[in-house]
């Protein structure tokens, strides 16, 4: 399992390396929110072997993405980052 970690993210976006912990702190939130919303008490380890490690890597790299440049909106997160969660979810409890 090759979870997405701060320094790839920090490269994908070309940030400053000063920001690896504002991104890592960013990363463990998109986590915990991914799993949350998937299924109540499972790990991240649990979710990603239950579904797609790319999918689940590409869905955190939009969630920190997404609150790194502010742009969330006000209905929540935008549509890219709605459509893996639910493909997340749906993989996750058998619906793909």
């Amino acid at each position: 399992m090759a979870i997405v970690t701060a320094d790839t993210i920090i490269n994908e976006l070309h940030l400053n390396i000063s920001e690896t912990a504002q991104i890592q702190s960013l990363i463990n939130f998109a986590q915990d929110y991914i799993v949350s919303t998937t299924v109540k008490g499972e790990t991240v380890a649990d979710v990603v072997s239950g579904t797609d490690e790319n999918i689940f890597n590409q869905a955190v790299r939009s969630i920190v993405s997404s609150l790194y440049f502010g742009n969330v909106e006000q209905s929540g997160f935008g549509i890219q980052s709605m459509v893996l969660l639910n493909s997340i979810r749906n993989m996750y409890q058998g619906g793909e």
